[in-house]
């Protein structure tokens, strides 16, 4: 792939990768803390919203400066910052209570904020000729990211304990030295971009479509029901039901790795039958694999989580180019915007299956998810096509 012979690309896709191995270790540790600490499950959603949050509130902001002062410093101290709290997490855990581990923990994901909008930006940046296969390929170190984390905290907290985590935030030192040395992007040397001309000036020039937005508004908060809310509480489903930290950290893996995979594939059918159709097609067949997951405690469980992180994780990129589209202006605040967006719903959804699953059970509040997939299908038929010139591939 030739945007990885890019070095500032390979950079920021190392640094994608890097921190968001934190940010899926991050609910097995909370689960893992869970027993010592005598955690509720809406203690353990607390945690979770509080961490999405924090990830999530900043992005636009973090992406606006990106935008005036330049990218790659932000990108640099994101992974460093998330990298550290999180080690700094489990220090806290030994002699504190729940209360205090909430303080770095949620000061975490400030980090994953800083990263976000500038790295997607930095990786379309770094390669402008390919753009589109840059922005999903950065997408896809970030989904091995999110698939390596869990089964990386499971087997060394099982292992090693705390001690683990700690020693995970040091591979993350020569990540963060080489995301800061890497080259600055055209247009990224800490100045506004110059004024756009020919077809980006015209995007740039063109109307806000409300309408769309808040369609697809609610689409991507039913998503983020579906598939954050999910995989945010699978530790702590199949811990209850009696696996061991490297077993519910494997499976919660599995569920991000089909995301990486199906991330990529889902872009490609989206240029070619349509971002509505690829849209509706994959949240709709996650229904049946998202109800069945919480019920099941076997070997089946495994490629149920496969096939409901795969199709439910397969839109995100589609998103958050279809939210570019829709809000002209710069590349780092409209996926500071999104993303945001994204990860704040999924903090909503944590607390509603925590408070949920402590007045019922946790698998009745998980399986929730299938009817917000559902939703988020409906919703795809109704978004309006985004992309000019390309209506009829979208109807």
């Amino acid at each position: 792939m030739k945007p990885l012979r890019n070095r500032l690309f390979l950079a920021v896709a190392l640094g994608h990768m890097m921190t968001d191995i934190f940010n899926s270790a991050g609910p097995v540790l909370i689960v893992f803390l869970s027993v010592p600490l005598g955690l509720t499950n809406a203690q353990v959603g607390l945690a979770a919203s509080l961490y999405a949050l924090g990830g999530s509130v900043g992005q636009p902001l973090f992406g606006w400066l990106g935008d005036r002062f330049g990218n790659r410093w932000l990108s640099g101290v994101g992974v460093a910052w998330v990298a550290g709290f999180m080690a700094l997490t489990t220090i806290v855990a030994r002699r504190g209570t729940f209360a205090w581990v909430l303080v770095p923990y949620a000061l975490a994901a400030f980090g994953s904020a800083a990263f976000h909008p500038t790295g997607v930006a930095s990786a379309a940046d770094s390669v402008l000729r390919r753009a589109a296969t840059a922005t999903a390929v950065f997408f896809l170190f970030g989904q091995i990211g999110l698939a390596t984390g869990p089964v990386l905290a499971g087997f060394l907290l099982e292992r090693i304990g705390l001690l683990g985590v700690q020693l995970l935030a040091l591979v993350a030192i020569p990540v963060v030295a080489l995301v800061l040395t890497a080259p600055h992007a055209a247009g990224q040397h800490g100045h506004s971009h110059p004024p756009a001309t020919g077809e980006m000036a015209v995007e740039q020039r063109g109307r806000i479509a409300w309408g769309a937005i808040v369609v697809l508004a609610v689409l991507a908060a039913a998503r983020s029901w579906a598939q954050l809310g999910t995989v945010n509480f699978l530790p702590k489903l199949f811990q209850e039901k009696g696996w061991d930290p490297t077993a519910y950290g494997a499976i919660t893996g599995t569920m991000w790795f089909a995301s990486a995979i199906l991330g990529v594939l889902a872009g490609q059918a989206a240029d070619r039958w349509g971002r509505r159709q690829v849209l509706f097609g994959a949240m709709f067949a996650a229904v049946l694999p998202l109800y069945l997951l919480p019920l099941t405690n076997n070997w089946l469980a495994f490629p149920l989580a496969l096939l409901a992180g795969g199709l439910t994780g397969a839109p995100h990129s589609i998103i958050v180019v279809i939210v570019q589209a829709l809000l002209p202006g710069r590349k780092a605040m409209a996926s500071g915007i999104a993303l945001g967006f994204i990860f704040a719903m999924g903090a909503v959804a944590n607390l509603g299956i925590g408070w949920l699953a402590d007045l019922w059970t946790l698998p009745v509040a998980m399986q929730l998810g299938a009817g917000m997939a559902l939703l988020s299908a409906v919703l795809a038929l109704v978004l309006p096509p985004t992309r000019k010139g390309v209506a009829h591939a979208e109807t």
